[in-house]
């Protein structure tokens, strides 16, 4: 009886819920490819074509510790020969310059092949991912329109009249106000004048370069020039003049100004002392080119400018020079 009940217990924990559960499960799981292949062929057909995008780049992570070591480089020198074995015992940092340097290069390769990568990723997927954005994005105007569509029309007639009034009045105060910024409704008043034209009874042209008159040199205009008393003065003497040169000169003096003649015809004196010391500052062979008649003219216009109370001279031009050597 003992060896008949055993197979009875065998037969019983087989036939049990439990183990019929566990075989039902595992008998699911081997043959669920299959299952879906015969049940839906367009979806078992769509995960098989899910996988990696492209081929696995591997991608450098700036934290992880590389394999060679500086000992790796000691050894390497240690193992040369020629040139670079007794420049490695002359110079004992070159292993670890030349290992520092070795690493710099692997990092900026491996820096490299990840933007690389980065950049590839991105070439791919940035359509794709701008096409889903846009497709959402048209997919929630859509939406929104027909939900307000939907309130719109679930309205009553006055409620809808009342909507409609206020986009017209809205519409037209926008309208109005773009008119009135610029100024079609309200004429704007020129604060400044721009120009004499609009206020003149004619206008004309000219040739900036041919119909200038210049107001000072015009025979129109005031000529306030003085003709100073003649000077007799030393100069000093150069290489190629004898030892005591000298210079008899008359000048011109112009002023925009009738105030500044007065002033130079009532301080005279002063001023033909001041010319007098001026021309006694130069050599001959200064007053005896056109160059230096020019840097005497210039000098002595300086020098009177600094003295006068009323205005300021012109121009100061030679009449008459007579230099002996």
């Amino acid at each position: 009886m003992a060896e008949k009940d055993i197979p009875t217990k065998v037969e019983d924990n087989e036939n049990s819920p439990e183990a019929a559960a566990e075989g039902e499960e595992l008998l699911s799981l081997e043959s669920l490819d299959s299952i879906l292949a015969e049940e839906d062929p367009e979806f078992a057909n769509s995960l098989n074509e899910i996988g990696p995008d492209g081929e696995a780049v591997e991608i450098y992570d700036e934290g992880s510790e590389l394999k060679y070591a500086l000992e790796d480089e000691l050894k390497i020198w240690q193992e040369a020969k020629g040139l670079k074995r007794i420049a490695g015992r002359i110079l004992p940092f070159l292993p670890k310059v030349s290992y520092q340097l070795k690493m710099k290069r692997t990092h900026l390769r491996l820096t490299w092949i990840k933007w690389k990568a980065e950049f590839r990723n991105f070439q791919q997927n940035a359509v794709p991912i701008t096409i889903s954005a846009l497709k959402g994005l048209i997919k929630s105007v859509k939406s929104n329109l027909f939900s307000l569509v939907s309130s719109f029309q679930s309205f009553s007639w006055p409620k809808k009249l009342a909507v409609l009034g206020l986009l017209a009045v809205t519409g037209l105060s926008g309208v109005f106000l773009l008119k009135l910024s610029r100024g079609e409704f309200f004429p704007r008043e020129e604060l400044f004048v721009r120009s004499m034209g609009s206020w003149a009874t004619a206008t004309y042209q000219y040739d900036p370069k041919k119909d200038l008159d210049y107001f000072y040199d015009s025979t129109r205009a005031a000529q306030n020039v003085v003709l100073m008393k003649k000077m007799i003065a030393n100069l000093r003497p150069s290489e190629t003049s004898g030892p005591n040169p000298m210079g008899a000169f008359e000048f011109y003096v112009e002023s925009a100004a009738s105030e500044v003649v007065i002033e130079i015809k009532d301080r005279s004196p002063e001023m033909e002392d001041l010319f007098l010391r001026t021309i006694e500052d130069m050599n001959f062979d200064e007053l005896s080119s056109g160059a230096g008649k020019r840097l005497l003219c210039e000098r002595l216009q300086r020098e009177v400018n600094k003295v006068l109370t009323r205005g300021k001279v012109r121009r100061v031009f030679i009449k008459t020079a007579i230099i002996k050597p």
